[in-house]
């Protein structure tokens, strides 16, 4: 059986015989470089319709991992996308416990950590929360300067939208 992309119909991993060519039933699918640029549109569009919000907005899949960002949740990071995407959320937004060796999500202290309680709690119950106050510990960011996040997480697919609703330093 030959597969073709049905986006370039290209032959997918072609046989290399010409009877391969003839008579020989037909299946379809997407070759890897048709599958870069429908994924890199589509990842496109996420980015335009998150961007529509003027408040910072981060995706976050399953694993607390931050699949992407609109401008505004970038430029409140003071990140750049490449620096967030497939990174945990400790890790973007820099929490001090996220630098101990367990990492981000495996300490003591991450089972206190409002952010990644409201996210996971949304991700298994589907309940959104709204304007969730967190108190991360952002010290060797901040200095002595304590942050207080406004949150709000909704289920989306199997991904939460977090929306930092306001950040007050204290």
């Amino acid at each position: 059986m030959r597969r073709i992309c049905a986006w370039c119909k290209n032959e997918i991993e072609p046989h290399g015989s010409p009877s391969a060519e003839n008579g020989t039933p037909v299946t379809h699918g997407i070759c890897p470089a048709c599958l870069r640029k429908v994924l890199q549109h589509e990842a496109r569009s996420l980015r335009d319709f998150l961007d529509r919000f003027p408040q910072p907005v981060l995706v976050v899949d399953s694993d607390v991992k931050v699949i992407t960002a609109n401008q505004a949740g970038l430029a409140a990071l003071g990140k750049k996308s490449k620096e967030i995407e497939g990174e945990l959320g400790g890790d973007v937004f820099g929490c001090d416990y996220a630098r101990l060796p367990q990492g981000c999500g495996k300490t003591i202290h991450c089972k206190s950590c409002v952010i990644r309680n409201t996210v996971t709690d949304t991700l298994r119950t589907g309940r959104s929360h709204i304007r969730v106050p967190a108190y991360p510990e952002l010290h060797f960011l901040t200095g002595e300067k304590k942050i207080r996040f406004l949150i709000s997480t909704e289920k989306v697919g199997d991904t939460v939208f977090l929306r930092i609703d306001e950040v007050t330093e204290y």
